[in-house]
């Protein structure tokens, strides 16, 4: 879609994207997001930028594979309000963290959000500093009663990125866990790619 540019932390979240939206992929985290969407509105001066992505329940009510419109942001770097999408909306915890544990889940669910992510936020941030309209759809790929099977902020570098072959090594022994996870990943970015079209057909 012209003068629209779409924010994915993963690969398999950019790949799900439909062909006529301009994407960019960002990595996990704040630093990596602010990072990459300077870059972009720099190069390309979008009108809108959208957060598309996985993220984690905390309400646990949502299913994987539920797809949200974001009507608030809480995070560290501030509140934030994204433009409203034509989906049902969630309020969205954004940090700079994997939620990991149904307990951590459960903590945030008690302060009023109901999915959390570790990028739009930062995407936020960007976007109001620099005047450009934001908005942001997320979509469950992990349940709020769910631990995740391995405590993925422990395998990270200093820029934020994910040391896979150091995942991959502490994984050896929940390799039918992280593949379930991977599984039920694909099919949150394919629910998704097929409602994102939908999701952002009133914006002008």
């Amino acid at each position: 879609m012209k003068g629209m540019l779409v924010v994915c932390a993963m690969g398999m979240e950019a790949k799900a994207m439909p062909a006529g939206y301009r994407v960019v992929q960002c990595g996990p985290g704040f630093r990596a997001a602010r990072a990459a969407v300077e870059r972009a509105i720099d190069e390309e001066a979008p009108r809108m930028v959208i957060s598309a992505g996985t993220c984690g329940a905390l309400d646990p009510g949502l299913v994987v594979g539920e797809v949200r419109m974001v009507t608030r942001i809480d995070s560290p770097l501030g509140e934030f309000f994204p433009k409203p999408l034509r989906a049902m909306g969630a309020v969205l915890r954004s940090q700079d963290r994997v939620a990991v544990t149904a307990v951590e889940k459960r903590v945030l669910f008690e302060s009023g959000c109901g999915i959390v992510d570790m990028e739009a936020a930062a995407v936020a941030a960007v976007c109001v500093e620099r005047g450009v309209a934001f908005g942001s759809l997320k979509v469950v790929s992990d349940s709020a009663l769910e631990d995740l099977p391995i405590d993925f902020n422990l395998y990270r570098d200093e820029a934020g990125q994910f040391k896979t072959a150091r995942i991959a090594f502490a994984g050896i022994m929940k390799i039918s866990d992280l593949m379930r996870l991977r599984r039920q990943s694909l099919h949150a970015v394919q629910q998704l790619g097929a409602a994102i079209e939908t999701s952002l057909a009133d914006i002008t």
